[in-house]
């Protein structure tokens, strides 16, 4: 998981990874769609702090500013990999070296018409492995069109437009990852639950992987074992992360959601516990919002996400 991909706000990672429309206010949640960025944030900031591996964490942080009907946002954040030992092609050891990952970027956005925001993010990717750094740069796109008549919002983005400026020594100059992403949220006027869909990587049709893969088995002929070939419908699913929340009044809210991209690719054909599944729990306190969020990507292995948002005025 680069930090190109990784959501920032906790809400999101208990969500499957993605939050492209919602009706409620977070200056983080822009981070995942620029279009989210609207007047109501002007002088809001935000922090994530969290762990996705034994060894690997990851966090930022965000503000946003309005002028007039220009709304501007700073976003920051980052993928610590750890400290690891570092060998030469002999085997020799070198020292420790570190590994992290950086991206920053710039965004605007305004209301065009009535009930639609389109924004844009100018981003800068910094990497480092050990002796070995690479930059990016890269712009996202993003459109929210709101209904709170109805209880539905749409988001719609186009992430990771750009190139790697400098390239790892010694590698190819790699492509970025190019992402377009379609979210929908239905709230039910007289139900106390949201609902969120997203369809991501819609760019691709086919997004499986281990289907290519042998499985290191032989059968009785001695020719290796392939897995099954997805079906029309297992592809299509691949594209689909669902979110929820029960909504418990403005103070509280428990979340859960799943990836069924992240659960197939990440869960052993055996026993495949509640990978790509994910849990959260929203708290308002004051005008301080806290979530915290835990996801599996794969069993016995959660990723823990903690989101802090000062936030001026009440949840929609």
């Amino acid at each position: 998981m680069s930090v190109f991909d990784l959501p920032l706000h906790a809400r999101s990672m208990a969500w499957g990874g993605y939050l492209l429309a919602s009706p409620l206010s977070d200056v983080q949640f822009a981070i995942n769609n620029p279009g989210l960025l609207n007047k109501e944030l002007s002088g809001q900031y935000g922090a994530t702090f969290g762990s996705i591996a034994p060894g690997v964490r990851q966090g930022g942080a965000a503000y946003a500013h309005t002028i007039g009907n220009h709304n501007l946002s700073l976003h920051a954040q980052y993928l610590d990999y750890g400290t690891m030992e570092g060998y030469d092609a002999g085997g020799n050891y070198q020292g420790d070296i570190m590994a992290n990952d950086m991206k920053f970027t710039l965004g605007y956005a305004r209301e065009v018409i009535p009930r639609l925001d389109v924004g844009s993010q100018l981003g800068f990717g910094y990497s480092v492995l050990g002796p070995y750094v690479s930059t990016a740069a890269f712009v996202n796109l993003g459109a929210h069109y709101s209904r709170s008549d109805t209880g539905i919002y749409w988001g719609l983005v186009v992430k990771n437009l750009g190139m790697q400026l400098i390239s790892y020594r010694g590698a190819d100059r790699e492509p970025l990852p190019f992402n377009i992403q379609l979210g929908a949220t239905y709230k039910p006027l007289h139900m106390p639950f949201r609902f969120h869909a997203t369809l991501h990587t819609l760019q691709k049709w086919d997004i499986t992987y281990n289907q290519y893969l042998g499985t290191g088995q032989l059968d009785l002929n001695g020719n290796p074992i392939q897995n099954e070939v997805a079906s029309f419908g297992e592809k299509a699913m691949r594209h689909l992360s669902l979110g929820g929340e029960l909504v418990l009044g403005k103070h509280l809210g428990v979340l859960i959601g799943y990836n069924h991209q992240r659960r197939m690719e990440m869960s052993p054909s055996i026993r495949g516990g509640l990978a790509g599944f994910g849990w959260g729990i929203r708290i308002k306190v004051w005008k301080y919002h806290l979530t915290y969020a835990s996801a599996s990507l794969f069993p016995g292995q959660n990723t823990n996400t903690l989101s802090l948002s000062l936030i001026p005025s009440f949840y929609n």
